[in-house]
């Protein structure tokens, strides 16, 4: 649980943690260098299962979290923010869920925006649909998230700095060529919108998650040259309906894609043709409306 100013919200988040039907494990809560009350809050709580962790200078969340990583013990890793609640069957059904699927190193789950927004998110439960959904946002939600530790240490799957504040989707990009990704469609975590959220202010995330989209598909669709990518993205995936003044680059994009999807080994075929016949739809009837 990383932490920065959460003093307002931290032993709700906390306390909607100690308060989970399952029980065996470790709370390490990561501060980084906050000043505002939130030590004096989190050290008020005197569960032993609680490992409380304040760096020495601010590091920033990625290297917060890459902190955490490596002073886990656990079988699994767990993410919870620190202004947020988990539901009390949260980490019950998520540790289920991955014991009883071999196959599957991270599942997230559903949840429930609330304070100045309210709205219900719930991502694809198909991992080759994640892959695909992989190339338009990230499909996994990051603070619901639980993986397996040593799936992704064996790849060393760790947070980038540099990706902040896309740093989630910059691993889950990177994590999708070694590892099963699924959501469990439950909502079982509520989402604190406050206004102040990091992902909201910082105005590089549209430029961090163009340069993600870019490495990922660089990987995943290796025929694809440079300039044709960037093409794609900017001119087909990263845009939501069509104008008279891009329509033929929009449909030039299209086409071309459809292409190369029929040559592909990464993606499930048909399942990213019928991707990208209903995005390159739903532009053209949003351009309708």
């Amino acid at each position: 649980m990383p932490v920065y100013n959460n003093g307002d919200y931290v032993a709700e988040a906390i306390e909607s943690m100690l308060g989970q039907t399952f029980g065996d494990f470790e709370l390490i809560v990561l501060d980084d260098c906050s000043t505002d009350h939130s030590r004096e809050v989190i050290e008020d709580f005197s569960d032993k299962r609680i490992i409380y962790h304040r760096n020495e200078k601010n590091l920033g969340l990625a290297n917060n979290l890459n902190v955490g990583l490596d002073m886990a013990r656990g079988e699994l890793i767990a993410r919870m923010d620190g202004d947020d609640i988990s539901l009390p069957d949260r980490l019950q059904v998520q540790v289920d869920f991955l014991d009883n699927n071999p196959d599957i190193d991270l599942c997230s789950c559903g949840l429930e925006k609330f304070g100045q927004e309210t709205d219900v998110w719930i991502r694809e439960s198909d991992p080759e649909q994640v892959k695909i959904t992989m190339m338009f946002y990230s499909p996994v939600l990051h603070a619901t998230s639980v993986w397996r530790r040593a799936s992704f240490e064996k790849h060393d799957l760790r947070y980038r700095q540099e990706a902040f504040p896309a740093e989630d989707y910059d691993l889950w990009a990177r994590a999708v060529f070694h590892c099963r990704l699924t959501n469990i469609p439950e909502v079982l975590y509520r989402y604190r919108i406050h206004g102040i959220q990091v992902t909201k202010m910082d105005d590089r995330a549209k430029e961090k998650t163009f340069e993600i989209v870019n490495s990922y598909l660089s990987a995943a669709l290796p025929e694809l040259n440079n300039i044709h990518r960037k093409r794609l993205i900017k001119n087909f995936l990263q845009i939501e309906q069509v104008s008279h003044h891009n329509y033929k680059d929009v449909k030039s994009e299209y086409i071309s894609f459809l292409k190369v999807a029929e040559r592909n080994d990464f993606f499930e075929k048909k399942l990213l043709i019928k991707n990208l016949k209903r995005k390159y739809q739903n532009m053209c009837f949003a351009t309708l409306k």
